[in-house]
């Protein structure tokens, strides 16, 4: 049996703070494929890293599959792709709930229904602590990511042979933080939370959840 020199990893919200944290620690470990909204500094982050990359609508689950099956084995995937529109429930309407969801959720589930798992694959998928994010305003983000928990654990049950792991993320000072007028006090770096991201899925045995 040929085994394959090059690994293969893929990022999905490369351009967002831990996908791109993720991105530049990631470089020279293998071929990496970069996706993101983003496409100007999607294009130059590849460039910089040497990097393949493609931006798409992950709305489009057309779009995902291609990606994808132009890859091949995959043998590491990083789900960093994430949204947030904050509104109390009355105010929430179906654009921003489709919008939060298609980014929390249905990318990642996508990810996982096209990706073709190379032996010994290793997924990650950025999540939060569901207790700290249960709050007025974050309705559909709460939503998505509890239901992020249990795509995962189904996911597990399934994909036999591919280790996925769930980070639930304190604070950290990306971008997503823009809505509530920046990142607070004492947030996490997001090169510090990619470091132990790699650390934990590199492990000979990664945790189904890691916590940071």
């Amino acid at each position: 049996i040929m085994r394959r020199e090059i690994m293969e990893i893929v990022i999905f919200g490369a351009t967002g703070g831990i996908g791109r944290a993720l991105a530049q620690a990631l470089q020279g470990r293998g071929r990496l494929w970069l996706t993101g909204r983003n496409e100007a500094a999607l294009f130059e982050l590849a460039e910089t890293l040497g990097a393949e990359a493609e931006a798409m609508d992950l709305s489009d689950e057309t779009a995902v599959q291609a990606f994808l099956a132009e890859i091949g084995p995959v043998d590491r995937l990083f789900y960093a792709a994430g949204a947030v529109f904050p509104a109390p429930l009355a105010r929430t309407d179906r654009e921003a709930w489709e919008r939060t969801f298609t980014a929390n959720l249905w990318g990642a589930f996508l990810a996982l229904k096209h990706a073709r798992w190379g032996a010994g694959a290793r997924g990650v998928f950025l999540g939060a602590y569901p207790q700290r994010i249960a709050l007025p305003g974050l309705g559909a983000y709460a939503a998505s990511k509890w239901a992020l928990e249990g795509l995962l654990t189904v996911a597990r049950r399934e994909l036999r042979g591919v280790r996925l792991m769930l980070v639930r993320l304190p604070a950290v000072a990306t971008g997503i933080w823009a809505p509530f007028g920046g990142p607070p006090k004492g947030a996490m770096d997001p090169e510090e939370a990619a470091r132990r991201i790699l650390e934990a899925v590199e492990a000979e045995a990664p945790p189904d959840i890691l916590e940071l």
